[in-house]
Order: C-alpha cells, then structure tokens, then sequence
C-alpha cells in the first residue's frame, strides 16, 4: 500500500503484472485525502482479459465464460453538498447523502445503452466503485454469475438480481432470448432510488431541476432488427446538443449530434431521428435529420430541427429527446438521450405575503414574492403586481428584484398609502407574477388582502363588585377590583378580524395601547369574538371621590384598529346609611322595632339593633329591611320580651357597600310585661347585676357558634341579676348543653334564686354519673328544711331547663326539660320570696373536669 500517493502537480507509475484475467476496481488509494478524492471520482474499472476458447471470447477461459457482447458498468454515487462544499477536506463525510446514482458517469436517461442482439450473451462487468451497496437486477433474462472480485466462480449460479457491496466486482453474464429484434432488456438498480436528486415524476424541489419518470442507475440491453447481410448493429449516436435551451414555443429548437457505424458493421449512415419524449413510436416515425453528410459510416454535425407546430404540443417543463441513426444495413442503432427545458408561461411566482395584512386601510402595504425560474433554466429579470384585477402583461406596478439576473429572486414592492386608503372595506386581490430571461411572463399568483377599518365593540361588561368603599375587592381578586368585558369584532363591509387586545382607563381616557391591559378568559386573543378582564387595584381608589365612576374599555383587532372606549360603571361609597325616625311599640311586654334608613349613594341592604352596651359594629341583633336594592329603606324588627320600664334601644344600618352608618337612639316605654331580666350573653356579662368569680364568655357550637357562658373548672364562677324584687311567684329557663363537664359523681349547682340576705331558695345541680349519663336534680328550701327531688337524666347536647317557684304552705316547685315536668318538689315555702339569682358555676362539691355552656336566660313573674 502506498499512503504517500502524488505530490500535487505531480505524476506517479504504479507497475504490477496482469497475471490473472478478471474485472477489477483502482481508486484514490491509504493517503490522508485517498478516500474523499475516490468519492469525487478518482476511481475507474481496469479489464484483464481472458484467452478466447473456440474462437469465442471468455471471461475467465472457460466454456462458461464465454460471451458475445461485454459492457464495463462503474458504478458511482454524487452528493452535491459534498461535490460542491467549499472545501471537501473538511466536510462531515457521516452527512453524505447521495442524490445522483450513475452508471460510467452517467445517470438515466442519459446512460449508453448496452448494443447486443436478440440470442447474444453479454457480459456485464459491474464495478462497485462508489460507498453505498448497488444491487443489479435485469428484467427479460436472468444472470450467470462468472466471477467475482476477478476471481472465476466453479459453478456459476443463476440471478436476477446480484448483490455489489463497495468496492466489489461481479462479472455476470446475460442470455438474450431469442425472437422479435429491437427489444431493450433493462438493466438497473433495484434496490435504490431511481431518480435523480430524489425527483421523480416531474416534481419539484427547490434550487433542482424536475426530472423525467424514472433516473439513476439503470440502462438497457438494446437488440437491433436481422440485418439482410452480415453487419448486426446499428449506429450509435454521440455529441448530442440542443439549442435553445431553454427554449420556447415560438421558435424552432435544433438538435445536433454525431452518428458512427465505425464500430458496428462500417455501413453508411442513411438517416437519423429525434423522437420527443415518447420512445414507443414506431421506428422512423420521429423528426428526421435534415442536415448531414449522410451515406458514409460517420456522420459529423448532423441538425434535425423541432418545430414550433411541435413545441407547441408539449407541456412546459423538462422533455426527453431520444435520437438514433439507421444504417443502410437496415440497422437502427441503440437511442441516446439529451434533455429539453422548453418554456411555455414563464417563470413561477410563490409565496406572495402582503403585510400587514388585514390593513386598517392607511399606511403602506409591503408586498413580497418568489419569482423561480430554475425548472425552465433561465432567470428571473422582472415582476409586477396588480390590485384586484390584471392588466397587460408590463403594465403593473413594478416589484424589486433582491438578485436580477438570478433563477430565483425575492421581489418586493411598497404599495403607497394613498392606494392604500382608496380600497374599500371589505377584500381586495394582490396578483403578481414574474418575467424571466425568455421574455416569458409566468402566471399569476395571487392572495386576499383583508381591508378592515372597523374597530371591535363591547358586547357586555360588569365590575365586581359594582359598589366598594375602596377596602374590597371582587370575591376571586380580593385587593382588586375585577373588571369582566366581552368584546366582539362585528363584519364590516363583509370582513372581521380577530381580536389582539383589550385594555382599559379609570374616568379618564388616555392614548391607545397604554390602558389597563386586559387578560384573555382562554388564553389567547385568537377569536372575533373574545371573554377578558383586567384588575385595578383597590390602592387606585384611594384618591377617587365618593360616588360613581367609570372603567372606560375598548379592544383592538389584528388589522390595528382600537375599538370606541365604552364605560362601564361602578360606585366609590365610604359613607354608611343615616338611620332615623327611631320609634317602638310595647306589647304586653313585647317591643317591635320601627326606623327609617337613607344612603346619598347605593342600596341600604342590612340593619342591627342593641340595647346596653354596644356588642361591635356586625354583632348586635339583626333587622329586616323592606324595599332592599333602594337607598331609602324601612327598618323592622321583634326585640322580644322586656322588664317594665324605659328601655332605649340603639339602631344602625349598612348598604352595599359594606359601609356601617352610626348608631341611633330611640326610647320605648314597656308596661304590662311578666319579663323581669333577658339576656343571651351576645355581648358578655355586661348586663348582668354582678360577677363573681370572672365567668367567661365565648362561641359555643351547641347554641350555633353564638357566644354564650362558659362551665369549666371547679372554682365558682357565675353572674348574678339582682332585678328580682321580693318575688312570690318566680320563674326562670334557660339553654343548658352538658358537654364534656365530668363532675367524677360529684355536684354542681347551675341556678340559685336567692331572698335578699343572698341566702338560695331554690336550685339546681348537675352531676355525671361513673356510667356517663349526665343529670339534674331540683332542691327547695322549705319550713321543714331543704328537700330535694330525684335526679333526672338529659342529652349532653342543648336543652331548655325551666324551674317554676311559688310561696305558700303547700307550694310545689317544677324542673322541666325541654317544656316537660321532669320532677317536683312539694313544701311549705310561705316564709320565703326570691330577690335574685346566680347563673353558671355557682357551687362545686368537688373536682371537675371539661366544659358545659349555658345560655338564653330568661326569668319572669
């Protein structure tokens, strides 16, 4: 192996004796650059023959090897990326990708055909001298295989189709059948791509040019009509050119070739033709060559001209011309095959944009387009476009062409503002199409220009909440305030766009594009008709003056145009409602509440009443109100029960805004009532005479979470209501949940109702027995001292205690549970009346443990 190879510029003998017949490959040989110059091509077969037998050539000496006809087929691969790259030395040989499959340098269909006859065997001796593997099949005849790698096979096989991986030999021979003469056999690869540039069918890729039907690796085995005398091949056919091309259909295209019966049977040419495209015509048929020194065995220069009554039968594109030459030993010689470009329109124009597209309709226009004449082979040399319908080809707007002279070119052109603005609302049609070095104008491609002035409109909109006092905000966005719109991009002039933007601006409107921005529902501006909402934050209000104000919106459609700023409306109030016209009515006791509740700004829509100390601005007992949604309202309510004398009852209402006006004072006088002392511990102990021991106050959830007096512990704790007076007929009820209280089989007393020296008259215990069952139990003091009733078992959950007290010589007590007689204790009580009473942990006889509530005390006469 040599790995210095020539120095560049230089020459170099390599010397080795031919001892062994056989097909064989050199190449580039072990340089540095050997493998890179082998794939550009520095490769060829060299044929070291065999010694005839019989009279017969051979491939290797044999009877087996012998043949009639041979053909050499070098088998190569071309990437232009590679052939072409600035510097083959450095590209990634791993991205090389061949496009073109060639057999001697030739791809179809401008391979040689193979000349043999009809009963002739024909070796074929393939050289695999590129980098992918080519399987070679024939088609009409199988194939013998002779020899591989220039070594003689011992029992050739028969095949279809023989296997070459790189830099592989086979030498195959194929039997021609015998019958009809001027049959073609092909010859191909079967296992790759037959086209060129990975073009088939007359598509197109860009920067390549469309191919005929089939390429790549394939050409034929042509057979020849019996000759009359000895000479059995017809002409071939070299040198072919064809001028104009491209061409087009107005002038004639000629067709020069070279015709020779040398290498045949030496008879004169007589005649020669080009066929179009279409090779099954009937020999003789096709355009004859008119110029030529014909009747000699070598034909120079030879013309045949294609009319353009012919041209203008054909489509534009790539076409086919196969020639062949007849000698006067009635021989047609096997076709060869040059291309035509023939040019009927023009170049081609592709991918026209207009922007911006939609258009407001003021403003220039950008158009831009491909002008590609590449699949004609010539250039593009100009281009214009016209507005909704065409005119003479060269009387349109001009376009800029990025590369004149050029295949393809990029064409631009500005359409001025004025044009602009004088094209109606609605859609317009840009055409444009492309000249190219022929004189040709393409067709036109075209696109719709959306004209579209019309801005989009509010469908609907809201601002949650529609009244704050500028410290709430919407339920979902609590430090903002949310504002909901719709908008919508309605047809105009027959077109719409989709909507790009939305925006927004408190009271006063500013410039497009810098408002509040708004944020799609779904996502994405990408409709006509679109769900979004912005969010202004509640510190923006801190400057607004109370009342209403406005979130002026509007959106933009993709053509540019910003909608009419549109208000939608929400009130500031910090003030709460006035109350006044403070009156009551008493019933047996009974007081209804009646005031009168006016707001400058939104709907009056709750009211609370108290008496006593105020409970918090929320906490106090609620009151209807009529006519809510109005500013002016009618406040009622049903206080309940309450003691004779002057009670002053303070009221207050709030409106939408969740704003508290102040509390108003009315005075009710109560006659006629039994009531002697209510409360419900809703705003604590403050009611009660006195306290004794620091009883507490909190939510209890067995009275629905409203506060009410705590049981715990095991030192006493209670309130004390002292409006009893000298008493003869007492009773009291209140709410009593067990609980958790555990009193470990000890007592404690709930209730005392007392005579004026604090002493107890009357009680009641609880315990919890061992087994859990919670209990209470009445006692009486009588003349006989005290007296106590059974124990009787409750829920642990709420229920209504009641005790009912008189005094005489034979009085009975009552404790009920829940509005029943539970128990009763009979005695003489005629010494004693009640002064007041004591509520919650009043006594203990020992250790507790837990919780219990009590609450809604009431006690009358």
């Amino acid at each position: 192996p040599d790995q210095t190879g020539a120095a560049p510029g230089a020459a170099k003998t390599y010397t080795f004796t031919a001892s062994r017949p056989g097909t064989y490959l050199y190449e580039a040989g072990h340089t540095a650059d050997g493998a890179r110059q082998a794939t550009m091509g520095l490769v060829g077969a060299l044929v070291v023959r065999a010694p005839a037998r019989a009279g017969q050539p051979t491939a290797y000496g044999s009877a087996t090897s012998a043949y009639d006809d041979e053909a050499v087929l070098v088998l190569t691969e071309v990437d232009p990326a590679f052939s072409t790259s600035a510097d083959p030395l450095v590209f990634d040989k791993r991205s090389f990708h061949p496009t073109y499959r060639l057999i001697n340098g030739k791809a179809f269909p401008e391979t040689d055909p193979v000349a043999t006859d009809v009963g002739r065997k024909v070796l074929l001796r393939y050289v695999n001298a590129g980098l992918d593997a080519h399987p070679m099949t024939t088609l009409g005849t199988d194939q013998w295989v002779a020899g591989e790698d220039a070594r003689a096979t011992s029992y050739p096989e028969g095949a279809v189709t023989v296997p070459l991986a790189p830099g592989k030999t086979i030498d195959a021979i194929a039997s021609l059948p015998t019958g009809q003469d001027g049959r073609r056999f092909l010859v191909y690869e079967s296992g790759g791509s037959l086209s060129n540039a990975g073009q088939t069918d007359g598509a197109v890729q860009t920067g390549i040019s469309p191919q005929q039907a089939f390429g790549g690796m394939m050409t034929s085995l042509d057979t020849n009509p019996a000759p009359a005398s000895g000479d059995h091949t017809g002409p071939v056919s070299a040198h072919l050119a064809v001028a104009p091309d491209p061409s087009t259909v107005t002038s004639p295209v000629t067709v020069t070739a070279d015709f020779s019966d040398a290498n045949g049977g030496n008879s004169p040419v007589d005649r020669a033709e080009v066929v179009v495209d279409n090779l099954g015509i009937a020999e003789g048929t096709g355009t004859p060559f008119t110029t030529g020194a014909f009747g000699a065995p070598t034909v120079t220069g030879a013309t045949a001209q294609l009319s353009p009554a012919i041209l203008q039968t054909l489509t534009q594109g790539r076409h086919t011309l196969w020639v062949r030459a007849h000698d006067t030993a009635g021989n047609w010689g096997v076709v060869s095959a040059a291309t035509m470009t023939l040019a009927v329109t023009g170049a081609v124009t592709t991918g026209i944009t207009a922007t911006p597209n939609p258009s407001r309709g003021t403003g220039e226009l950008a158009i831009g387009a491909t002008g590609d004449d590449s699949a004609l082979g010539g250039t593009v040399t100009g281009a214009e476009y016209f507005t909704d319908s065409t005119g003479a080809s060269g009387n349109g707007q001009p376009l800029a062409l990025n590369q004149p002279g050029a295949a393809i070119a990029a064409e631009t052109a500005t359409v001025p503002a004025a044009t602009v603005a004088a094209l109606a609302e609605g859609t317009h049609t840009i055409l444009v199409h492309t000249k190219d070095s022929l004189g040709l104008w393409g067709p036109f491609a075209s696109l719709t220009l959306t004209v579209d002035r019309t801005g989009p409109a509010l469908l609907s909109g809201a601002v949650l909440p529609s009244v704050t006092d500028g410290t709430t905000g919407s339920p979902s966005d609590p430090d903002f305030l949310r504002v909901n719109a719709a908008f919508t991009d309605a047809a105009a002039g027959g077109v719409s766009s989709v909507l790009t933007a939305a925006e927004g601006f408190l009271d006063t409107p500013g410039a497009s594009g810098n408002g509040l921005s708004f944020v799609p529902l779904d996502g994405a501006f990408d409709t006509r008709t679109e769900n979004s909402y912005g969010l202004v934050p509640l510190s923006e209000l801190t400057g607004l003056a109370d009342g209403q104000h406005q979130l002026l919106v509007h959106a933009q459609d993709a053509a540019g145009n910003w909608g009419p700023l549109t208000a939608i409306t929400f009130t500031v109030d910090r003030s709460g409602p006035v109350v006044s016209a403070v009156t009551g009515t008493n019933s047996a006791g009974s007081v209804t509440l009646h005031a009168t509740a006016t707001d400058s700004l939104t709907a009056v829509a709750g009211a609370e009443w108290y008496e006593g100390t105020d409970p918090g601005t929320g906490k106090a007992a609620a009151m209807t109100v009529t006519a809510t949604g109005a500013t002016t309202a009618s406040l009622s309510a049903a206080a309940g029960a309450f003691a004779n004398g002057s009670h002053t009852f303070w009221i207050r209402a709030r409106d939408a805004a969740g704003n508290w006006g102040k509390a108003v004072s009315g005075t009710v006088p109560v006659t006629g009532s039994a009531l002697i002392f209510a409360d419900n511990f809703d705003t604590g102990t403050g009611r009660w005479s006195a306290r004794t021991g620091s009883p507490q106050v909190a939510p209890s959830a067995a009275f629905g979470n409203s506060p009410a007096l705590t049981i715990t512990g095991r030192t006493p704790a209670y309130v004390v209501d002292n409006t009893p007076a000298n008493e003869k007929v007492f009773g009291a009820q209140f709410g009593f949940a067990a609980g958790s209280l555990a009193t470990r089989n000890a007592t404690v007393d709930l209730f005392h109702a007392r005579r004026s020296n604090a002493a107890p008259v009357l009680s009641v215990a609880y315990r919890r027995t061992t087994t859990g069952s919670s209990q209470l139990q009445l006692g009486v003091l009588t003349s006989a001292g005290w007296k106590y009733s059974a124990w009787t078992t409750i829920q642990p959950t709420a229920v209504t205690v009641g005790v009912s007290w008189s005094s005489g010589a034979n009085a009975t007590a009552v404790l009920s549970v829940n509005g029943h007689s539970a128990v009763t204790v009979t005695g003489n009580t005629s010494a004693y009346s009640i002064d007041s009473v004591a509520v919650g942990m009043v006594a203990t006889s020992g250790t507790t443990t837990g919780a219990a509530a009590l609450d809604n005390y009431t006690s009358h006469r």
